[in-house]
């Protein structure tokens, strides 16, 4: 398989990219060679083959690829604009094909062999084999964070829905799940206006790539929909203005927490301009990760304007190092050993969420509502009681209802049973003095059971195994902050269309937020070393405002169904110190580390306005946040690492979604 996905992902290069000059191979540029044994021969085969391809001459180069090998590969962008940093992305991205090239099982080919002008795509005007000539000189763009922009700015998502409708089509098989083809390319090709004066229309052609199983070549065709008003402004925006270094890095972590739930998706710890992978001579500002399918893939992005030279470099490093060794200042810790708390906790817990046959009615009906769906759909959207589109339109995320469907959590394997490393962890921070508290979130499946199971009682406690898993991490000795009471009080409150949890995401809204850190901030003012710490409550400012978030399940539904779930508009409450956003330094008293419910509103979307922020307004305690986007267990190697500032924390607390303690793609290895 893994040698078929590598000749898959050139091949469709060799299809869609070379023709533009975009593998420095095919355009002459001098691309990063590993040595010929670490590449392997279909590789290497693709890409000789790919360098005899007549090129056609465009105005500029998108990105330029160099394959360090069969899983490492750096995207060089040299105009660093929205457009060619999302294009460099997107486009035939081995993480997000990885998987796509296996022939689905009940792939029957019915219209395999169709001409082309029976295609069955209506919303399409001149379809045709070959490029057309009217796009020869335009920049292409992809088109899924293209139309966001579209709609942010305008309101208007009728370009994603078109869009949608391509990949959609189904060639008279809907029973298969996976796309048939996906829409690669996009180009906007502007037009005169009306003879009174009206604004340039835009026309859109697009590039349509079969999936490599159905035995098709690459299509062109122009949409029977051209946008007007402020849209060939947008599109000359997002073509032509330049993002700084910074900007470029949100735009990165950005991406990385879309991705993350069903992509694997983290960014590695890198230091922008520096060199990666070593011996080498790429400098990327970021390195993203991905592991979907079990086999990791790392795909890195360089700005050559990013990048630093040796001697930046080297003062850099030098800098970095006297930081590291005198920026953070030690604490005298006096390590709260009292277990009031969590026995409080424990005794609370007790048959709080018994097995019974209301939970047995609920997990079966869940069994069942999962078992229609297509093994590859990953989200799906909440139904009535009769079975039809429920009306706040929730959307529901596969591995929060495995985990709700959970056998005995410390009953599994090695390599995925959380309690011996949470205990492994306390005990490490123990010795160094640290106190630990640990978080989960549940998920939203749990706190809206009623909902995901037409026919619940809405105070029904449904996660019975996940439920004893956190008495037994309190029996262990370890501090638990639950947050399931509080956020059913905060559920029962919601006021449509605004509730607890994103309807169309994983993670919280403001008001489950404010609910959890509420409860947070209480228990951390409740150590016995807090009046000591210098805490100055009162010391930040907190500020409304909002923002504008697409849930990350959209991109998991049936093709169809996207266009129905536009971006939701949030409340943030964004943390100011004077008149900066709030971010915590290395020597804060406390460590808030997790997965993305620490990031998002904190790091993305708008920013400075989730947990650890909100948790600093809140305590007057400085707080320093660690995400690993790609799952909470991945963090513990990040804090290891973090030595130095661990000198200066009293608490360490661990946040993640509860989902991780159930069958984690990431797996829960010994520190290290």
């Amino acid at each position: 398989m893994k040698t078929n996905y590598v000749q898959y992902s050139l091949a469709a290069f060799s299809l869609g990219l070379i023709s533009l000059g975009l593998l420095s191979c095919a355009s002459g540029g001098a691309a990063e060679k590993a040595p010929a044994n670490d590449v392997p021969p279909a590789v290497q085969a693709v890409s000789a083959e790919a360098a005899q391809l007549p090129m056609v001459n465009v105005p500029s180069t998108t990105f330029e690829l160099r394959m360090i090998d069969a899983t490492h590969e750096v995207r060089v962008i040299e105009k660093p604009t929205l457009a060619a940093l999302d294009f460099a992305a997107y486009y035939a991205n081995p993480i997000r094909l990885a998987g796509k090239d296996e022939k689905p099982e009940n792939y029957q080919g019915t219209m395999a062999g169709a001409k082309i002008a029976e295609y069955p795509f209506p919303m399409l005007d001149s379809i045709s084999e070959f490029q057309p000539t009217s796009v020869t000189t335009v920049v292409p763009v992809v088109w899924e964070p293209f139309s966001k922009m579209l709609y942010t700015q305008t309101g208007s998502d009728t370009l994603a829905q078109v869009l949608n409708a391509v990949e959609a089509v189904k060639w008279n098989e809907p029973e298969v799940f996976r796309a048939f083809q996906m829409v690669t390319r996009l180009w906007g090709v502007p037009v005169a206006g009306s003879p009174d004066g009206a604004s340039a229309k835009v026309e859109w052609w697009v590039e349509v790539m079969p999936a490599v199983w159905t035995n098709r070549a690459p299509f062109y065709g122009k949409l029977k929909f051209a946008s007007s008003g402020e849209t060939a402004e947008i599109l000359n925006f997002y073509l032509t203005g330049e993002l700084n270094a910074e900007d470029a890095m949100n735009w990165a972590r950005t991406l990385s927490s879309y991705w993350y739930p069903t992509l694997n998706t983290d960014l590695e710890p890198h230091t922008p301009g520096d060199v990666w992978p070593a011996g080498t001579r790429n400098k990327p500002f970021a390195v993203m990760r991905g592991n979907p399918m079990g086999t990791p893939m790392w795909v890195a992005f360089e700005v050559p304007a990013f990048a630093m030279s040796d001697e930046a470099l080297w003062a850099k490093r030098k800098a970095d190092s006297l930081a590291a060794a005198g920026e953070v200042v030690p604490v005298n810790r006096n390590l709260d050993t009292s277990s009031a708390f969590r026995l409080e906790t424990l005794a609370a817990m007790e048959n709080s969420c018994p097995a019974n046959a209301e939970t047995q009615k609920f997990r079966e009906a869940l069994a069942k509502q999962m078992a229609k769906l297509p093994k590859e759909q990953n989200a799906w959207a909440a139904v009535d009681a009769k079975g039809k589109p429920s009306a706040e339109k929730f959307l529901w995320f596969r591995r929060n209802a495995n985990y709700l469907l959970a056998d005995k959590i410390s009953a599994q394997d090695s390599l995925h049973n959380p309690l011996p490393r949470m205990v492994e962890l306390k005990q490490y921070l123990d010795s160094l003095g640290i106190q630990l508290l640990v978080v989960p979130v549940p998920v939203k499946e749990e706190v809206y059971a009623d909902k995901l199971v037409p026919g619940t009682r809405a105070d029904l406690c449904v996660n019975v195994n996940g439920r004893e898993f956190i008495r037994e991490l309190l029996s262990a000795g370890i501090d638990v902050l639950d947050l399931y009471p509080a956020l059913m009080a905060a559920r029962a409150a919601d006021e449509p269309p605004h509730y607890s949890y994103q309807r169309y995401d994983t993670h919280w809204a403001l008001p489950g937020m404010l609910a959890a850190m509420e409860q947070l901030a209480t228990r951390v003012t409740q150590y016995s070393w807090y009046a000591e710490s210098g805490a100055q409550p009162g010391s930040l400012v907190m500020k409304d405002t909002v923002t504008l978030r697409e849930g990350d399940l959209v991109a998991h539904l049936p093709d169809a169904e996207k266009s129905k779930y536009t971006a939701d508009t949030l409340a943030v409450m964004k943390v100011y110190k004077g008149d900066a956003a709030y971010k915590g330094g290395k020597n804060a008293p406390i460590l808030l580390m997790g997965d993305s419910f620490t990031g998002v509103f904190e790091s993305v979307d708008q920013k400075s306005g989730g947990p650890g922020s909100l948790l600093a307004y809140a305590t007057g305690l400085d707080v320093q946040v660690a995400t690993s986007w790609g799952g909470g267990p991945g963090v513990r190697s990040r804090m290891m690492k973090m030595q130095k500032d661990l000198a200066a924390k009293r608490l360490v607390i661990y946040m993640m979604t509860a989902r991780d303690f159930w069958q984690s793609p990431m797996e829960w290895d010994a520190l290290r």
